[in-house]
């Protein structure tokens, strides 16, 4: 019996971990870097190091995966986390800025490795893929919820404020860690396996990323990850400038977290009827609502759908998106398109959160609006368009076992 499934269930309770400590980071980065940065200038320079030490190691990530196995990188990620957590509670007791730089910098190179998660569980269900991705998306929903409320209830814990919250992000990378010791992944993964009835080469990168279906896949991924970093980043700050109440403020982050993780508990159930490629263009879909909504203004209606709109169709099209790179690739082949497709998307993410800054006030929030549509309609409309390529398999039978 295939342990496919279960590969997917072990995963949703891992992303469940790591979502959780990320939060943590998402949520109070910001602040205690403002209170211990030694120029305000330099009090985001935490936050932006999540996304660029995840970025500069996720070939390494690729290369530990190839190298050691799929368990084994993601126990040393969790424990990453772990020393990220840790090193990031002593820098605030102690003052230290750039130690918490260190800190945040390790739970993002954890970061990297979570990020394979995805793809795991679309090489273990080829036959299911979107809804593979999805269903792991979907376990950091409650942990995406809980775990910014339960950093901000330890704060005070100890002496120094925020030392507990991010000694709980360290919990939570070492329950990650010894979790990812129970994993147990299906042969056909594995490029290696014995019995395995097609082995062929590993083609050229010219070759792998001349595909339509990668490139459109990729298109899909990385337009989800600008479109939801610039609105959520900017989000929080438009809305108290446009007179929104912190609590109103709050708000927006709840729906836009709910929108990002609660469509993989609906969502695969009707996914294969659909084909990784419909997601991703719904997705773009719901994300051009939601740009449209912001370009409407900053009205409270409006702010609310952006937020929870953006969530919503990022986790579209990129569970669509990923599903599609994944379809892309036969296993020798995996270092060349997984690592590649993610240092794109993390870029997008760097992208879209500097580029945030300047779309804090109403006006430059419509501005953003009509840039996010913009891009959904143009990655939308290359996926409707593309259809035809879309649909073809760089490899018809990659994972075909001898039994």
């Amino acid at each position: 019996m295939s342990r496919a499934p279960h590969v997917v269930r072990h995963l949703a309770v891992a992303q469940a971990f790591a979502v959780a400590g990320s939060s943590v980071d998402l949520t109070l980065t910001g602040i205690v870097g403002t209170t211990i940065a030694p120029r305000p200038a330099l009090a985001t320079l935490p936050f932006s190091l999540l996304f660029v030490a995840a970025g500069l190691t996720t070939f390494l990530a690729s290369r530990a995966i190839g190298r050691f196995g799929h368990r084994v990188t993601f126990v040393a990620a969790g424990l990453l986390a772990a020393a990220g957590g840790t090193v990031s509670a002593l820098a605030i007791a102690h003052a230290s800025f750039a130690l918490f730089c260190v800190g945040t910098a390790l739970v993002g190179a954890s970061n990297a490795g979570v990020g394979y998660y995805r793809y795991l569980a679309a090489d273990t269900n080829p036959d299911a893929r979107a809804r593979a991705v999805s269903t792991v998306l979907a376990g950091g929903l409650v942990a995406a919820l809980a775990g910014p409320f339960v950093a901000t209830g330890v704060r005070d814990l100890t002496p120094t404020p925020y030392v507990a919250s991010y000694l709980l992000v360290a919990a939570l990378g070492l329950g990650s860690a010894l979790w990812n010791t129970r994993l147990r992944i299906p042969t056909p993964v594995h490029d290696d396996a014995p019995g395995t009835a097609v082995r062929e080469p590993a083609r050229p990168y010219g070759v792998l990323w001349r595909q339509p279906v990668l490139l459109l896949g990729t298109a899909s991924a990385v337009a989800a990850a600008l479109t939801m970093l610039a609105l959520m980043t900017a989000g929080p700050i438009l809305g108290l400038s446009a007179g929104r109440t912190p609590a109103e403020a709050a708000l927006a982050i709840q729906l836009h977290l709910v929108g990002m993780f609660a469509p993989g508990f609906l969502v695969p159930r009707v996914i294969g009827r659909l084909g990784e490629r419909r997601v991703a263009a719904l997705g773009c879909a719901v994300i051009l609502l939601a740009g449209l909504a912001a370009a409407g203004g900053a009205a409270l209606p409006l702010y609310l759908t952006a937020m929870f709109a953006v969530g919503v169709g990022w986790n579209l099209a990129y569970s669509g998106g990923s599903a599609m790179i994944a379809s892309s690739y036969r296993p020798a082949e995996r270092g060349r398109v997984q690592p590649v497709a993610e240092v794109l998307g993390i870029a997008a993410q760097v992208g879209g959160s500097f580029a945030a800054a300047g779309f804090t006030t109403e006006a430059s929030w419509r501005a953003l609006g009509w840039a996010t549509a913009v891009v959904a309609v143009v990655v939308g409309g290359l996926l409707l368009a593309g259809s035809g390529g879309a649909r073809r398999r760089a490899d018809p039978h990659p994972r075909l076992i001898n039994h």
